[in-house]
C-alpha cells in the first residue's frame, strides 16, 4: 500500500510537470529575443571562453551564475534562440517541483500540491520561463532558500543551516536581489521567533547559514561593490503603492485573479486560527508562525528595495521581485488548503485554475507579438527582392543583436556597427557606392549621426517599422536631393509593451 501511494504521488508529480512544461514550451519562439535576451545569447555563446563570459558579466549588473550556466547549455545544444530559452523552461519546470516540495515540507501535502498547481499555470512565471534570462532560476533558488529558512526555524542544526546556506548562496549568485531576500529573512526571524533562548538559537543558525552564503560572494566582491555604487538606473522610482500595482502582474495582469489571491491572503490568519500542526516531522514550528515568517520575510525585502529605490537609486520593478513570488503563491495555496468545507475548497481551487487558464487564453499571450522584433527586421532585409548580399552594405544599431539573427537565419551577411567613422572607411574603399540597409533597434535617436552621414551621398528609398525596430534602405544619390526623412513604406506593429 505504501509503495502504491508513493507510485501514485510520483505519477501525479510527473503529470503536473508535464503540464508545466507544455505551457512553457508552447509557441516558445513566437516572440523574437529582445535586447536583454540577446545580451544573454550573444555574450554567453559557446564559442567564447569562460574568462570572456566572466569579463563581460563583470561589467554588467548581474552575478555570474546564469551566464555561465547558459554558456555551458549553449555549448551542448547550440547557439540558437530556442536553445537559450529552453534553459529557462527547464528552470521554470524545476520551480514548479520546488513549490510542491516547499509546500509539503513547510506545511502539508495538500498545500504542496496546490502550490505546484498554481505555479504551473501562473502567467507571470510562464512568461519568464519563456525568456532567456535568469528570472526563473532566481525563482527556483528563492523557493529553495525559503524552504531552508523554514527548516532552520523548525529544526535548527548544522544540516538545515547548510541546506539554507547553499540555496541562499545560489540565489545571491543568480541575482543581487538574493542579498535583499536574505536581509528580509533575517529581519523576519528576529521579529517573529522572539528573544527567548530557543528563538536566539534558531536565529544563530540562520545567521550562520546566511554568513556562509555571503562568503560565496567574495570572489565577486569587486563587481558587487561597483553595482552597489551605481547611482543611475533605467528603472523609474516606485510609487508608495507599488505593491498594489505589482500584485496583479504576479497573476498575468488579471485583476480578478489578483483580487481573489489578495482575499485569500487576507483571510489566511483566520483560516489558521485554532490549528497548530507542526511544520514538518520533527519540527516544532506552527503553521501560523511559519506563515508569519514567510510573509514578514517577503515584506521586509520588498520594503528594503523600495527604500533604496527612493533614497539611493531606483531598483524596484515587478520582474525583479520574482524572488517574492514563491511566498505569494505558497501562502495562497495554504489559504486554499485550510478552507474547512471541502466543496468550497475545491470550488476556490478550480476557480483559480480556470481564471489562470482564461488569462493565458484571452490575454493573447500565445498569439500576440509584444516583444522587440529583431528577428522580423532581419527577415525583412533577407526577403526583400532588392537585397543583394554580396553587393549591399548592412549596418546595425546595435549590430550584435541583428547579427545574431542573420546567423540564425543562415545568412552570410556580416553587419557593421552603424558609426559614421567606420562607415566612411568602408565606403571610401569602394569603387561604386553600394546600397545601404540600416537596421535600428530601441533608440532611434542613437542612429541620427548615421543618418546624417548617409544623407550626404544616399537617399532613403524605403522604411519598415516593427515593434521597437526598423529597417531602412538607402540608395546612392545620382545628383538628386535627398528625400524627406520619413517617406517610405511602413509595416505597422502593436505598441511596445
Amino acid at each position: 500500500m505504501v509503495r502504491r501511494a508513493a507510485l501514485l504521488r510520483a505519477l501525479a508529480l510527473l503529470a503536473l510537470l508535464a503540464v508545466a512544461a507544455g505551457l512553457r514550451c508552447y509557441r516558445l519562439d513566437l516572440q523574437s529575443l529582445w535586447l536583454d535576451e540577446l545580451f544573454s545569447a550573444v555574450f554567453s555563446r559557446s564559442e567564447l571562453g569562460i574568462r570572456e563570459v566572466l569579463a563581460v558579466v563583470a561589467e554588467d549588473v548581474h552575478p555570474p551564475a546564469y551566464p555561465l550556466l547558459l554558456h555551458g547549455w549553449l555549448g551542448v545544444f547550440g547557439d540558437t534562440d530556442r536553445a537559450a530559452r529552453t534553459l529557462s523552461v527547464l528552470f521554470g519546470v524545476l520551480g514548479v517541483a520546488a513549490m510542491v516540495g516547499l509546500g509539503r515540507a513547510g506545511f502539508d501535502p495538500p498545500t504542496g500540491w496546490i502550490a505546484g498547481l498554481l505555479t504551473a499555470v501562473n502567467a507571470f512565471h510562464i512568461a519568464y520561463s519563456q525568456e532567456a534570462r535568469g528570472y526563473t532560476l532566481l525563482f527556483l533558488a528563492a523557493a529553495a532558500s525559503y524552504g531552508g529558512f523554514l527548516a532552520v526555524a523548525a529544526r535548527p542544526g548544522w544540516r538545515s543551516a547548510a541546506a539554507y546556506a547553499v540555496a541562499t548562496a545560489a540565489a545571491m549568485q543568480v541575482h543581487y536581489y538574493g542579498l535583499v531576500m536574505a536581509l528580509g529573512q533575517l529581519a523576519a526571524a528576529l521579529v517573529v521567533l522572539g528573544a527567548g533562548r530557543e528563538g536566539r538559537r534558531r536565529l544563530a543558525w540562520l545567521l550562520g547559514g546566511c554568513a556562509a552564503a555571503g562568503l560565496s560572494m567574495l570572489p565577486w566582491l569587486q563587481p558587487l561593490l561597483r553595482v552597489a555604487g551605481l547611482r543611475e538606473s533605467w528603472a523609474a522610482p516606485p510609487r508608495p503603492g507599488f505593491l498594489l500595482e505589482y500584485f496583479p502582474e504576479y497573476f498575468g495582469g488579471s485583476l480578478a485573479l489578483g483580487l481573489a489571491a489578495a482575499a485569500l491572503l487576507l483571510a489566511l490568519p483566520l483560516l489558521l486560527r485554532g490549528r497548530r500542526p507542526p511544520i514538518a516531522v520533527g519540527g516544532d514550528l506552527s503553521a501560523t508562525r511559519a506563515a508569519a515568517l514567510l510573509a514578514a520575510a517577503a515584506a521586509v525585502s520588498l520594503l528594503a528595495a523600495y527604500l533604496r529605490s527612493i533614497f539611493v537609486v531606483p531598483m524596484l520593478v515587478p520582474k525583479l521581485t520574482i524572488f517574492a513570488l514563491p511566498v505569494v503563491l505558497l501562502l495562497v495555496a495554504l489559504a486554499v488548503a485550510r478552507l474547512r468545507w471541502a466543496p468550497l475548497r475545491w470550488t476556490v481551487l478550480l476557480g483559480l485554475l480556470a481564471l489562470s487558464a482564461a488569462q493565458l487564453a484571452a490575454g493573447g499571450y500565445y498569439t500576440v507579438q509584444r516583444k522587440e522584433q529583431w528577428r522580423e527586421a532581419v527577415r525583412a532585409v533577407l526577403d526583400d527582392p532588392r537585397f543583394a548580399p554580396t553587393r549591399d552594405l548592412c549596418v546595425g544599431q546595435p549590430a550584435q543583436g541583428f547579427q545574431f539573427y542573420f546567423d540564425q537565419l543562415g545568412s552570410p551577411v556580416v553587419l557593421l556597427d552603424a558609426e559614421p567613422e567606420g562607415l566612411s572607411t568602408v565606403v571610401g574603399g569602394r569603387v561604386a557606392r553600394p546600397a545601404v540597409w540600416l537596421l535600428v533597434a530601441r533608440d532611434e535617436t542613437a542612429a541620427r549621426p548615421t543618418r546624417a552621414f548617409l544623407r550626404r551621398h544616399w537617399r532613403r528609398s524605403s522604411r519598415q517599422s516593427f515593434i521597437a525596430t526598423s529597417v531602412e534602405r538607402w540608395e546612392p544619390l545620382e545628383g538628386g536631393p535627398p528625400e524627406p526623412s520619413d517617406v517610405g513604406r511602413t509595416k505597422a506593429g502593436p505598441p511596445t509593451g
